[in-house]
């Protein structure tokens, strides 16, 4: 895998659970048997990324809906997700058994230690839709993005490129906003209200979204451009 094995090269955590439900019989044949399949290593990726017009990249993809909509509706673009849960990378090859798709690859860990070992300018998209906004106080550390991960991810995307960033936590919305202006690596597109608070019209709802929304959560839609 495309990640160091040495412990004291990991990040800090910025995930809860790797496993949740128990898995039926059924799920950990697919764990076991497809996912090989769609695992991204070193020599994977190089073929990967040269089949492809573009390549997308989205960080925690939870159940996996938006990934697996996006890629089939895009046949001409490589996607990669990244997600430690097992329970969501096992419910995203449950859909690819159904209707398997060439253009998904999958990382099932933490996405740091797989963009530190890739090379540069890779993705020409990075989606980070609802990270997990650890809302206490001493827990903020424990927050994805920062500027130590957004000089990281600027390194693999490519010129003009964008970066998605989706959150429905309030606090974490404003601490996204702060640190990107801190890393002064990307630039907000926004021109006015409509353009960071309405879903956009080609979006792919997800689980959680929905969840979000029932619950009177208000979900804001961030897009930056690669300074």
């Amino acid at each position: 895998m495309l990640e160091s094995n040495n412990s004291k090269d990991k990040p800090i955590r910025s995930f809860g659970r790797t496993k949740s439900r128990k898995l039926s019989d059924h799920k950990k044949s697919l764990f076991s048997d497809l996912l090989p399949k769609y695992q991204l290593d070193q020599t994977t990726l190089n073929s990967f990324t040269k089949n492809f017009k573009e390549i997308h990249l989205e960080i925690g993809f939870g159940f996996g809906d938006f990934l697996f909509e996006t890629a089939k509706n895009n046949p001409t673009i490589g996607f990669i997700g990244c997600e430690p849960h097992i329970n969501g990378v096992v419910n995203l090859l449950a859909k690819l058994e159904l209707e398997p798709l060439t253009n998904i690859k999958i990382i099932n860990s933490d996405s740091r230690p797989f963009l530190t070992n890739i090379p540069d300018n890779i993705f020409q998209k990075v989606y980070i839709l609802f990270p997990d906004p650890w809302p206490k106080s001493k827990h903020y550390k424990r927050r994805l993005i920062n500027v130590k991960f957004l000089e990281l991810l600027h390194q693999k995307m490519s010129k003009e490129s964008e970066l998605i960033i989706a959150s429905d936590h309030d606090s974490y919305k404003e601490w996204i906003l702060a640190e990107i202006l801190k890393s002064n690596l990307f630039n907000w597109t926004a021109k006015s209200k409509s353009d960071w608070q309405i879903c956009p019209s080609n979006w792919i709802e997800t689980k959680y979204q929905k969840k979000a929304a029932t619950q009177g959560r208000v979900s804001v839609y961030l897009n930056f451009v690669k300074a």
